[in-house]
């Protein structure tokens, strides 16, 4: 082999060596962009789930409070009616 041969060979690695970094450099960019639209999609799913938690949270409290408030009417309105049972008991009675 001659050194012309040798320093054309060693041009030629480092030139394929220099083209498949382009490649790799020029595929960077389109990876990440599709890292970034995976984790904006995770995020907006996260965002999504926890808005239908929240909704099935407050709908929960507001079960709840709406079964208090007509337990409550319920027990004050059977109060009612002992207290008038009872008293209207004794006032026709005497």
């Amino acid at each position: 082999m001659t050194s012309e041969q040798g320093s054309f060979d060693a041009h030629a690695t480092a030139t394929a060596d220099q083209s498949r970094q382009f490649h790799t450099d020029a595929q960077q960019p389109a990876q990440n962009a599709g890292v970034i639209e995976q984790t904006e999609n995770s995020v907006k799913t996260m965002a999504h789930g926890a808005g239908v938690m929240a909704g099935g949270a407050a709908s929960g409290v507001m079960g709840i409070a709406q079964g208090a408030a007509m337990g409550a009417a319920n027990l004050a309105e059977g109060a009612s009616g002992a207290v008038k049972s009872t008293f209207g008991s004794n006032q026709q009675g005497s």
